[in-house]
């Protein structure tokens, strides 16, 4: 990969998202959560956009494994906030939900990693995974736009453990697991292969 492939406008959106972390973090636990929304939505846009992008002027290696990956980022920045929410007692979301989702997320990076190392081969996000990624941002954004607008709302209701956050969460929790056992059966191949020690060809699919 050289420098101009990194600069592709679709990348650098995807570097961004990566930058946009911190301050949210910051701002969360800050309890700006106007500045927060703002910038977890301006970071779920750049990927909106990335991936716009990348379809007209061509996806490369580089945006194939790093997207996905900080969308990863973004939204487990998001989720362990909420789980660490400093307000509630066990937070808004419960630690074993995020750390499902999580681990979800960590196999997977993992086997793309050792895909591409001994492959060769990096394996885009299939189409569950675009629907799990969806979903988490969705509820993401929910729970912080009611976090931010709780003055406006009941807050009793939303600040708990057992929240509308919480029950929300069950719909990214199903679908990143659902997510995660498709891309292990759309890559039995390699996994085979990698578990025993085999030889296995891309290109052939064997």
């Amino acid at each position: 990969m050289n420098f101009g492939t990194l600069l592709r406008l679709a990348n650098l959106l995807t570097i961004s998202r990566l930058f946009l972390i911190p301050p949210f973090i910051y701002c969360f636990q800050a309890d700006i959560m106007g500045a927060a929304l703002a910038i977890f939505v301006v970071a779920a846009l750049t990927d909106h956009f990335d991936g716009k992008i990348a379809r007209k002027q061509g996806v490369t290696g580089f945006g194939k494994f790093m997207d996905p990956l900080a969308d990863k980022l973004l939204t487990g920045a998001a989720l362990i906030c909420l789980a660490l929410f400093k307000h509630v007692d066990n937070g808004l979301i419960p630690v074993w939900m995020v750390s499902v989702i999580m681990g979800r997320e960590v196999l997977v990076t993992f086997l793309r990693i050792v895909f591409i190392t001994k492959y060769g081969e990096v394996v885009s996000a299939n189409q569950w995974g675009k629907y799990k990624m969806t979903s988490q941002l969705i509820v993401i954004v929910i729970g912080l736009t009611l976090l931010a607008f709780q003055d406006n709302l009941n807050a009793t209701l939303i600040v708990q453990n057992r929240g509308p956050i919480y029950f929300m969460m069950y719909v990214p929790l199903i679908l990143t697991v659902g997510s995660g056992l498709e891309f292990l059966i759309n890559n039995r191949k390699p996994l085979f292969a990698l578990v025993h020690a085999t030889r296995y060809d891309p290109k052939a699919g064997t």
